[in-house]
Formats: C-alpha cells, sequence, structure tokens
C-alpha cells in the first residue's frame, strides 16, 4: 500500500501540472491514478464488510473513506463537464490522495535508518496544535508593532518621500506602512522571512534615529523572543508527548531489545571459534581480550576481566560448564536493559526485610522479659521450698548448676514463644 501511495502521488502531480498548462497528460498516467483509486475503494470495502460501521470511529480510516470519496467525485465531475474550468478546481481534489503518504509511518518506524525521519514525522503532527497558537501568538505580537509603526513611522516616510530624501522608494515601499495589515506583511517579509530588512528600515533610521527603538525592537522582540519561545515549547510539547505516549515507547523498546538480541547472536557466533555452538570459560575471556563489540558491552556493564568467571558462573545456569546461544543471549540482554524498576524492588524488599527485622526483636524482647518473669517466678518457688525443707532440697540444688537449670527453661520457652 506504500508503494502505491507513492506511485499514485507522483500520477497525481504529473496530471496536476499537465491541467495548469492546458495539456493533456499522457495515457499511462491516468491509468495508473485509476487503478490507485480503484485498490483504496477495495481497501475501504473490505473494512466496511469486516468492522462495519466501526471503522468510522477512527479519524484515520474516516479519512480514507473521505479521500475515496472525493476521487469518486472527482470522476464523475471530470466525465459530466470536461472541457469546463471546473474539472481543474475538482481536479485539485485529488491532491487529497497525498494526505495517505502518512501511513508509510509505520514503515519508517519499521526500518532502522529512517528512525529520525519518522520522529520528525511524529514531532510535526504532535506539535499541529501548538505551531498554532504560536503562529496565534506571533500574529498579535507583530500587530502591536505594526500599529506603532503606522502612527509614528509612516508620517515619516511620507515626509522623506516628498522631500525626495529616499530615492529607491516605489509604489510597495509608499504603501509599507500605509496600514496596519500593511505594516504586518512588512515584518513578516523583513524580520521572519529576512527579506531586504534594511531597504526600508535603513534610510529612515538615518533620518529619523529615534524609529530605531521600533525597528529593532520588533527584530529583537520577534525573532530572539517570540520564533526561539516557539522553538522551545515545540520541543518541550514533543518531549512530553514522548514521554506519555506509553504504547510507542513499548514498541520502540521491543525494537531496541530485539535488535539488540540479533546483536548479541553475532557477537556469540565471534565469540565462538571452534563453531560448536557452546562457549567455554576460555572463549569468553579471549572474546573479552580480542573482540572490539564484547569489551565495549562488558565496559557498560562495569565488568573487567577479573569478573568474567563470575559471570560465567551466573550465565551457566544449568552449570554444565559451558553457555549456550540462549544462555548468553538471555541474560546480557536484560541486564544491559535493566530499567528503574529493579532498584525500587530492592529499595521495597530492603524495607520490608528492616521491619520484619524489627518486628522479630520486638517479639524476642518480649519473650526474654516474660522469660525473665517466669525465672525469677520460678526463683521465689525455689526460695520457698529451701524454707520449707532445709535439710532435704539444699543439697540437691547446690548439685545442679545454675546454667543448666537456666537453660533448662530458657530452651522450651524460646522455642514456644517463636
Amino acid at each position: 500500500m506504500g508503494l502505491i501511495v507513492v506511485v499514485d502521488a507522483w500520477c497525481t502531480c504529473m496530471d496536476i501540472d499537465a491541467t495548469a498548462s492546458k495539456t493533456t497528460s499522457p495515457q499511462v498516467y491516468r491509468v495508473i491514478s485509476d487503478l490507485c483509486l480503484a485498490c483504496y475503494s477495495t481497501e475501504v470495502l473490505a473494512l466496511l464488510l469486516l468492522f462495519g460501521l466501526e471503522v468510522l470511529r477512527r479519524a484515520a480510516r474516516r479519512a480514507r473513506v473521505l479521500i475515496v470519496f472525493c476521487g469518486w467525485g472527482e470522476k464523475i465531475f471530470a466525465a459530466l463537464a470536461p472541457d469546463s474550468e471546473l474539472g481543474f478546481r475538482i481536479a485539485v481534489l485529488r491532491a487529497g490522495r497525498l494526505v495517505r503518504i502518512f501511513r508509510l509511518m509505520r514503515l519508517l518506524k519499521r526500518i532502522r535508518p529512517l528512525r529520525e525521519l519518522h520522529k520528525l514525522v511524529m514531532m510535526m503532527a504532535t506539535c499541529l496544535r501548538t505551531l498554532v497558537w504560536s503562529f496565534i501568538l506571533l500574529c498579535v505580537v507583530m500587530t502591536v508593532w505594526a500599529m506603532l509603526m503606522v502612527e509614528l513611522i509612516y508620517p515619516a516616510l511620507q515626509e522623506m518621500i516628498e522631500k525626495q530624501e529616499f530615492v529607491s522608494c516605489d509604489e510597495e515601499c509608499q504603501r509599507a506602512m500605509s496600514s496596519v495589515m500593511d505594516a504586518n506583511l512588512l515584518l513578516f517579509k523583513t524580520v521572519i522571512a529576512g527579506d531586504s530588512w534594511g531597504e526600508i528600515a535603513v534610510p529612515v533610521i538615518q533620518r529619523h534615529p529615534a524609529t530605531a527603538i521600533i525597528f529593532v525592537g520588533s527584530q529583537l522582540t520577534l525573532v530572539f523572543g517570540v520564533l526561539n519561545l516557539i522553538v522551545a515549547v515545540v520541543v518541550d510539547t514533543f518531549a512530553d508527548a514522548r514521554q506519555n505516549d506509553v504504547q510507542n515507547l513499548a514498541e520502540e523498546m521491543e525494537d531496541e531489545i530485539e535488535y539488540d538480541r540479533k546483536s548479541l547472536g553475532k557477537l556469540f557466533e565471534r565469540i565462538d571459534k571452534d563453531g560448536s555452538g557452546q562457549l567455554t570459560l576460555q572463549e569468553m575471556i579471549e572474546g573479552a581480550r580480542n573482540d572490539p563489540g564484547f569489551q565495549s558491552r562488558l565496559r557498560v556493564m562495569d565488568i573487567d576481566e577479573h569478573d568474567l568467571q563470575q559471570l560465567f558462573q551466573m550465565i551457566d545456569e544449568d552449570g554444565s560448564g559451558t553457555i549456550e546461544v540462549a544462555e548468553f543471549i538471555g541474560p546480557l540482554s536484560r541486564w544491559a536493559h535493566d530499567s528503574k524498576t529493579a532498584p525500587r524492588f530492592i529499595k521495597y524488599n530492603m524495607i520490608q526485610t528492616m521491619h520484619l527485622q524489627e518486628d522479630l526483636y520486638e517479639l524476642s524482647v518480649d519473650c526474654f522479659n516474660q522469660l525473665a518473669l517466669r525465672i525469677d517466678d520460678l526463683a521465689s518457688q525455689v526460695q520457698g521450698v529451701k524454707v520449707h525443707h532445709p535439710l532435704q532440697q539444699e543439697p540437691r540444688l547446690q548439685a545442679i548448676p545454675k546454667g543448666v537449670l537456666l537453660f533448662s527453661f530458657v530452651l522450651p520457652w524460646h522455642w514456644g514463644c517463636f
């Protein structure tokens, strides 16, 4: 479909040029253009048959339907009035097919060398509303300066023309500041477009130096103020839109990961000198010493030659002593594209572990406090037994060590608390 759009655009340009020059375009261009219109119509009919009127809910598909109707409308009007001037006006509708060229953005996204072109197109589409408001702001600022020019500079310009002090002033120069609209056109031509700024400004400033405030002020305000501000706002708008476009970011991330996996596959083939499909530790060390691509990847991952053995053991999950392609590609690709989410998970787990440790410490303190109370209670009971039976109990108590007695009560109570 992208090829059809390009061919149709070329044929449309040839046909419009021929119509404008009041000649007949070659028959082959018209046939190709009709075939392209038939392809567009077939696509629209297929969408309507498959999805029904649900197709019209998306703006892009509504544009396709509108372009097809405009194409057939142009054919009908051309058949009804082939020799009238209306034919040329209707032929301009065919230029609407060029809108379909934006469908090539999908192709630009998939082809890696054309990523920059895709970003330019996306930036233009995203910042269209910002550009409209920027143009309105520019017109407001220019109108303010134009009003000042009509009020203050136009009388001085008329005086110079009457005294013939303005030699090179033609009719366009004389009406340059005769109205606010003409002054706006003058500012747009000289300041925005940069066309002959000094043709009127320099002679007037030389004759009336005070007018430099308006001429130079408009130059500084529009060029260094509004235009630079527009560029900054457009870039900022595109950056915000790109950051909030989660779907495109996810697709770009998937494409980057897929491209990186292919690069790792080629890197594995270069390191695997014997072509066995498996890497040994020695082959990995040799690859880290001799292969520039592998050296750069290890440098980015902050891994030096002393860490290669540990890296090999981490990658070799099955412990076979060799690394296969899947084992090599998976961890290296994942570690190189780790996001900021992994440190957040680690931080969360550390905080949860600290909370659990605090709870265990408080529980241990409570258990040992209860154990101390029981030991004190037991000691008071033993002391009472010694008072009531001094002759029988005292030798047995002296025979039992205090550490054994404490351990005999601490261990059962400790396991009971936990």
